[in-house]
C-alpha cells in the first residue's frame, strides 16, 4: 500500500471542502492510477489530521462528482475514468452561468429550505407527509426511465416541503426563486452520482419529517444540499 505524503495544513473554516480539495489534487497529479485503492481511512485521518466525519463528508463529495468510488466496506478507489463535467454543462447555458450564481444561490437555498424543512416537521399533516412520501417514491421509478420528470419531481418535493412549512411568506420566496432552483437541480444531476445520491437524502428528510424531528429535519435538508455545493466547488477548482 502505498503512503501518503504529508500536505498542507488544512483550513478549520471548510474542512471537509479543503481535505476533498488536496485528495483531488492528489489524484490529478497521478499519486494514484484509475482503479487504484486509496489508502485506509486511518491512514487518510492521520495524514490530514481530521476526524473520520470530515474525512467521509470528502470523499462524498469526491465520490459525488466522479473523481472517486466509494464501495460499502470495500475502501475508495480512484474512478477508472475522470469526471467530464466540468466541460459539459454545469456552466453552460441559463441563469446561473458563473461560480458565484451558483454559490448565491446554493448558500441561499442553504439558509432558506433549513428552516423550511425544520417547520414542515412541525406542522405538515398527514396528507402532506403522504404527498412528500409519494413524490419520493416516483422518483426512484424516475431515475431510471427518465431524467426529465426526475428533475420536475424532485423540484416538486423540495416546493412541497415548503407548502408545508404553513409559513406563506418564506413559502413564496422560494416559489420566487423557482427557476433558479429548478436549474440548480439540473445541474446537480448531470454528476456522476446525483440522481442515486438524491434518492438516498431524500429518503433521510423524510424519515426525520415523519418522526416530527425539527432539529433531525434541518441537519437532513442542510446535509442534501451541502452534498451538491461542496461536490461544485471541487470540480470547478480540479482539473481532470
Amino acid at each position: 500500500m502505498k503512503t501518503i505524503a504529508p500536505l498542507k495544513p488544512v483550513s478549520r473554516t471548510t474542512l471537509s471542502e479543503q481535505v476533498a480539495l488536496q485528495l483531488a489534487a492528489e489524484v490529478a497529479a497521478k499519486r494514484w492510477r484509475p482503479g487504484d485503492k486509496l489508502p485506509s481511512e486511518a491512514e487518510l485521518c492521520r495524514a490530514f489530521n481530521v476526524g473520520r466525519s470530515t474525512l467521509r463528508e470528502a470523499l462524498k463529495s469526491l465520490a459525488f462528482i466522479g473523481i472517486i468510488r466509494m464501495r460499502a466496506g470495500g475502501g475508495s478507489y480512484v474512478a477508472e475514468r475522470p469526471s467530464r463535467y466540468v466541460d459539459r454543462q454545469l456552466l453552460a447555458r441559463g441563469i446561473l452561468s458563473t461560480e458565484k450564481d451558483v454559490t448565491d444561490l446554493s448558500e441561499a437555498r442553504l439558509v432558506l429550505e433549513s428552516e423550511l424543512t425544520s417547520l414542515c416537521a412541525r406542522r405538515a399533516t398527514r396528507r402532506d407527509l403522504a404527498t412528500l412520501e409519494d413524490l419520493a417514491s416516483k422518483m426512484k421509478v424516475a431515475k431510471d426511465e427518465d431524467r426529465w420528470k426526475f428533475q420536475q419531481l424532485d423540484l416538486e418535493f423540495h416546493l412541497s416541503i415548503a407548502a408545508s412549512s404553513k409559513n406563506e411568506v418564506l413559502s413564496d420566496l422560494l416559489g420566487h426563486i423557482r427557476v433558479a432552483l429548478q436549474e440548480l437541480i439540473r445541474k446537480s444531476l448531470l454528476l456522476p452520482d446525483g440522481m442515486n445520491l438524491a434518492c438516498k437524502q431524500h429518503d433521510k428528510i423524510l424519515v426525520a419529517l415523519k418522526q416530527r424531528n425539527p432539529p433531525g429535519a434541518r441537519t437532513a435538508m442542510r446535509a442534501h444540499l451541502s452534498t451538491f455545493q461542496r461536490g461544485y466547488k471541487v470540480l470547478l477548482r480540479t482539473h481532470l
